[in-house]
């Protein structure tokens, strides 16, 4: 049955959730809107475990070379898990609350001890990113079998399970045996506090130069330098391309007179904010060639400010860039020469 009273929830993380860096400012963003229109909302986190991460850190460069590049997962670990329960459960005392939300807090609230129902939100399953990012590649089987057993506790534990994509909530289904009835799929809106009139959007002149936006601090594994590629080859097709990259720095080699690095931005900082605001502002096409991704927030960025997307066809896109309606998700064999193609066809038809 409905409450009467506004819901109180205890919003558990690690990570600060004040921090617009937190999860790509996804925790922020979350806990605003919950604010504004479903409770009061209690921050639990950060909680901070550096000594043991420290640690871990020196353990695993022995381990890594025992093992000839093996690694632990030390910050997803049975002894992580139950010191976060044993954290969470003593602030939880602090104050009376109907609900805990845990947005991709499966680690903290795994072995909580507590009648409370918990809302559990994320992007994927830890099955679905092994040997998928780089962060989770190479793992010892320990680790592996261990991240499983953790996810799988905090799955079964949730009473709401919310996944940004169709494709991470049927491997909650599928590989943790989540009942679908209390699975949610509700993609993630940007993370920004400005949202632009449509006028404003559709009214945006359009000029002879063809400006790509990249974003992501991943060079690698956001498609980089088929992003380089796909600048040049669009010179070379006669299109007056520019790219801006945003969030890291080129490897050596890869410098154009039409490129331009801005190595970081910060959204917590409003000087920068409103710099990543204008660069979206604009950019006529968001341009990330991604190897692995679970719901890059940087798509609905884009979308906010009517920017098209091209990108690969991988992990969770497809319920963040729909075909021909927001952007083109080409194939993770596409090269640079591919997105010129699908590019200059779009930016030289008026119509698209």
């Amino acid at each position: 049955m409905p409450i009467s009273r506004p819901y109180r929830i205890a919003f558990l993380t690690s990570t600060d959730p004040h921090s617009r860096r937190s999860w790509s400012g996804l925790h922020y963003m979350i806990s605003q809107s919950l604010e504004a229109h479903v409770g009061e909302v209690d921050y639990l986190g950060p909680v901070s475990l550096r000594f043991l991460f420290a640690l871990g850190d020196r353990v695993n460069k022995v381990v890594g070379k025992l093992t000839k590049g093996g690694r632990y997962h030390y910050s997803i670990s049975v002894l992580t898990s139950r010191l976060y329960a044993g954290i969470f459960a003593r602030k939880l005392k602090k104050g009376k609350y109907d609900l805990i939300f845990a947005p991709a807090g499966y680690t903290e609230f795994a072995f909580l001890e507590t009648e409370l129902p918990i809302v559990y939100c994320c992007d994927s399953t830890i099955t679905q990113l092994i040997d998928y990012y780089p962060g989770l590649s190479s793992l010892l089987p320990v680790s592996k079998r261990e991240l499983a057993y953790i996810e799988q506790r905090a799955i079964t534990r949730a009473d709401l399970l919310i996944y940004s994509s169709q494709w991470a909530a049927n491997s909650a289904i599928n590989d943790f045996r989540a009942p679908a009835s209390k699975v949610e799929v509700v993609p993630f809106g940007a993370n920004f506090p400005v949202v632009l009139p449509r006028q404003e959007v559709l009214a945006r002149p359009r000029t002879p130069q063809c400006k790509l936006l990249f974003v992501g601090v991943e060079w690698n594994r956001k498609g980089g330098e088929i992003a380089f590629n796909t600048l040049v080859e669009l010179n070379n097709r006669g299109v007056d391309a520019h790219l801006t990259i945003c969030g890291c720095v080129p490897p050596a080699g890869f410098t154009h007179e039409k490129l331009t690095v801005i190595p970081f931005l910060d959204k917590n900082k409003e000087a920068e904010m409103q710099r990543m605001v204008q660069l979206y502002k604009e950019a006529d096409f968001f341009l990330l060639p991604t190897r692995a991704e679970c719901a890059a927030i940087a798509f609905c960025e884009a979308s906010s400010f009517g920017v098209p997307s091209f990108t690969t066809d991988t992990g969770g896109i497809a319920d963040f860039v729909e075909e021909g309606i927001n952007g083109y998700r080409l194939s993770s064999q596409a090269t640079g020469a591919d997105f010129a193609q699908a590019i200059q066809a779009v930016f030289e038809n008026p119509v698209l």
